[in-house]
Order: structure tokens, then C-alpha cells, then sequence
């Protein structure tokens, strides 16, 4: 799939390669990754294991073998993605684009198989295309499901594993997926897809993401889930793919999400009408006389005639709660509008020089482009 997206935290212009992980039916330049017995060769890397572990925390050979239950390939007449469990009676998160393709319309047969290698016809119980996230559901119980991590638990620098059937390879143990190891590069990224509104609170990984890997999860060492793989970036100088440089959306995104599909089938998300938002930081805030320990997100530009112009709000005023959801940055405000739907009447509380203020907003719907 050559859906293109572009990174909008910071590199301007950088672009992505969407679906990144998702594999065509026949994968490109598999022909040349076939050894001369015809099985498909793999290239295995090697990494040293620290000694020791923080309690709680596996080894990645401990890790994947705890995880491996709950990941599932899943194929449609377009492609083949990955995905993973997230509650025992067969409900499945994976990504938008897995199941939609590149026409954005539902994939017409979905066909999801398990690590024991039985194989389900699956229905898609919702998708959000802004926040490229689908929920599938197969006629299934007792199955091993994942958690997901807080990300304000997660640190720069921590491993995680990346899990999923990176362009499709044929033959292995067990279920024949990927496993691949890094760091989290970075939080609270933003990812563009193509003409869909931008996705914060994404994390920047250096495991290895390849085509196929989409919709599967970027684990830490505890199991619980991080994100979900979803892009890649080429370099935008050489156009080719830049090597360590993928993305996963963040797990907080996610679980609101998951939460919102499997409730409604739909996610209405709510809109306050304002651009230019960015997370407020240290020496702003002492700027705008705000506690240098107190979070928020900073208005650069209101929308005239929006949900917060109508309630007062003004540029430079420093939202920290919407509707009892505390706004520490982007991430959270996103989930905060996911939370709390278009129509919805909520309070928000925010700074204006210096004094802590609130004001009633009722949250409009996010324009269609």
C-alpha cells in the first residue's frame, strides 16, 4: 500500500509511508528473499540481554512467548496485516488502514488467524480513520488478551519489542510473525495520513517496522502494549526508507479509542475550534506566569465563531482540564475530545496571566477536511 503520510512534530515535511505495515497480498521482493530451497529467508539480529531485569520486566524470549497468544494475522482481499487481542471473547485492535486499504472502504472479506493457527471470519465493529484504529471481533473466547500501558509510565529510552507478520514471511515457529527489538525514540509525536487529521500522542520507535507489521503491538518488557505500529518514514532527501525511524500510535490514544468502538461502534469525538496548540513548557510558563510544574496546552490560535471563541477563550490561555480529564499535553487532550463527545457540554479550566479560570464550553463536531 502506498498511502503517503507526513510526521508533523517538529520535521516538516518528513513523510511517511502509510500502511506501513501493511503487506500486499503477494509481497514485494519476496522472490529475492527466497532461499534456493524455496522457503523464505529470515535474517535473525541478534541483541545481548542485560543481567538483570527491573521486577516485573521479561526478557525478550520471555516476553514473546508471553505475548505470541494474542497475535493475530489477519488478511483481506487486499492484504495482510497484523493485530491483537485485547479482550478474551475475540475482540481484536488493529489498524484502519488494515482493514480499508487503500479506497478507505471495509475490506470485503476479513480473515483473522491465531496463533494455534485456527483461522475466523472477522467483522469490523468500528473504525476511527483519524486516529487510523479498528476493532475487529471473531466468534471466539478464552483467548490470551493484552493490556495496555499508561504512557505517562513509559519513558525515553525504555525497550520495547515490536510484534507482527512484517511483509508476510512464510514458514518459522509458532505463528510465523516478526519480533523486533529497540527503544522508544520519543513520545508524543504527530502523524499526518495523507488528507486524515493529525494523530497525537504517537511514539517513535526504533524496532524495526516493516509492510505487514501494521495494527501490531509495540510491547514494553512488562507485556502491556505502548502502541500500535502503524508508519514508517523515508529519509526525504533519498526517498528511501530511513532506518530506524517508525511510529506506533500511543496506547492512551488507543484505549480511548477501543473504548468508545466497542461501546457505540463509532467514536464522536468532540471539537473545541482551536490551531497552533502545543504542550506548555518549563520556560513559558514562567513566561505566562504559570507554575513550571503545572501541565497544559497552550492556545496559539483560536477559531472565530468555535466552541471555545464562543466561551471566551483567547490565544495564549493554558487549558489544563477538559470536562475532569487533566491536560498535561497534546496526547492528553486528544483523548480528552474522545472522551467527551460533539455536543457535549464540559468545563474547562485554563490560565489567563497567571489566574487559574474556567468557563463552560459545549463541544462542537471537527470539520469533514
Amino acid at each position: 500500500m502506498n498511502v503517503k503520510m507526513v510526521l508533523a512534530a517538529g520535521v516538516a515535511g518528513l513523510a511517511l509511508l502509510g500502511g506501513a505495515a501493511c503487506s500486499d497480498a503477494t509481497p514485494a521482493g519476496q522472490q529475492a528473499a527466497t532461499a534456493g530451497n524455496g522457503s523464505a529467508a529470515t535474517a535473525t539480529v541478534t541483541r545481548s540481554q542485560p543481567t538483570s531485569l527491573p521486577a516485573g520486566q521479561m526478557t525478550t524470549a520471555e516476553l514473546v512467548q508471553y505475548a505470541e497468544p494474542a497475535i493475530v494475522r489477519i488478511q483481506t482481499n487486499s492484504g495482510v496485516g497484523s493485530g491483537f487481542v485485547v479482550d478474551p471473547d475475540g475482540y481484536i485492535i488493529t489498524n484502519a488502514h488494515v482493514v480499508t486499504g487503500s479506497t478507505g472502504r471495509l475490506a470485503s472479506t476479513i480473515t483473522v488467524t491465531t496463533s494455534d493457527g485456527a483461522q475466523y471470519p472477522a467483522r469490523v465493529v468500528g473504525a476511527d480513520t483519524r486516529a487510523d484504529i479498528a476493532l475487529l471481533k471473531i466468534d471466539a473466547s478464552g483467548l490470551k488478551a493484552l493490556q495496555f500501558a499508561n504512557l505517562a509510565d513509559v519513558q525515553v529510552g525504555q525497550d520495547v519489542v515490536a510484534m507482527g507478520f512484517a511483509l508476510d514471511l512464510q514458514g518459522g515457529e509458532g505463528g510465523s510473525f516478526s519480533v523486533t527489538r529497540g527503544i522508544i525514540s520519543q513520545k508524543n509525536r504527530v502523524i499526518n495520513e495523507g488528507t486524515n487529521a493529525a494523530i497525537f500522542g504517537s511514539v517513535q520507535t526504533d524496532a524495526a517496522i516493516n509492510h505487514g507489521n501494521s495494527g501490531g503491538p509495540l510491547l514494553d518488557l512488562t507485556g502491556k502494549v505502548v502502541g500500535v505500529n502503524t508508519a514508517i518514514a523515508p529519509d526525504p532527501t533519498t526517498g528511501e526508507q530511513a532506518p530506524g525511524i517508525g511510529f506506533a500510535v500511543g496506547s492512551d490514544i488507543v484505549k480511548a479509542i477501543y473504548e468508545q468502538l466497542k461501546a457505540q461502534g463509532r467514536v464522536n469525538r468532540g471539537y473545541l475550534g482551536i490551531q497552533g496548540f502545543e504542550a506548555l513548557r518549563p520556560a513559558v510558563a514562567r513566561q505566562l506566569g504559570i507554575p513550571e510544574n503545572e501541565g497544559g496546552v497552550v492556545i496559539r490560535t483560536v477559531v472565530p465563531g468555535g466552541p471555545v471563541a464562543q466561551a471566551g477563550l483567547q490565544a495564549q490561555d493554558v487549558i489544563v482540564k477538559i470536562g475532569g480529564i487533566d491536560v498535561n499535553n497534546e496526547a492528553d487532550l486528544a483523548v480528552a475530545l474522545i472522551k467527551n463527545q460533539a455536543g457535549q457540554k464540559v468545563t474547562v479550566e485554563f490560565y489567563r496571566d497567571g489566574k487559574k479560570m474556567s468557563a463552560e464550553v459545549t463541544l462542537g463536531a471537527p470539520p469533514t477536511s
